[in-house]
């Protein structure tokens, strides 16, 4: 329970810098760092307290991680792994929308409406930031 901690309070400390960072910048750039840092640091913290209340609620001899719980972590690691060669290898604008079908449909096992449906807002998503916010994103290695 302690490494998830540590990882938490990394992460969470990660997109305060994003924040704190982008609060210095013209507001026109500054929006979408801003956006996904204030999320982030959101999501970050409440996953940070969730595991500071759990490992206060658990008995000190109950920290060590089951076998279900090792495979889980290398699992989101290698999703994590999925994600950056993805955008790496294709650029944001085809890499994340695949990386998320790919997640919804292998790992969370839901549904091929579910999982291209998501695919499909994150693209949406995408386009938004690129047509409105004026935003370049990362083209990939492999597409112009």
């Amino acid at each position: 329970m302690g490494r998830e901690i540590v990882l938490g309070g990394i992460v969470a400390a990660l997109f305060a810098g994003v924040v704190l960072n982008a609060l210095q910048w013209e507001p026109e750039t500054a929006t979408f760092p801003l956006l996904i840092g204030v999320v982030g640091l959101g999501l970050a913290v409440w996953a940070l307290v969730g595991d500071v209340l759990r490992w206060r609620s658990t008995a000190a001899g109950a920290d060590r991680a089951s076998a279900e719980d090792n495979a889980r972590a290398r699992a989101a690691f290698a999703w994590i792994g999925v994600f950056f060669a993805l955008v790496l290898l294709m650029g944001f604008r085809w890499g994340l929308p695949l990386a998320v079908l790919g997640y919804y449909r292998l790992e969370a096992r839901v549904g091929w409406a579910a999982a291209v449906s998501a695919a499909v807002v994150c693209a949406a998503l995408l386009h938004v930031a690129v047509a409105y916010l004026y935003l370049p994103l990362y083209k990939g290695l492999l597409l112009p």
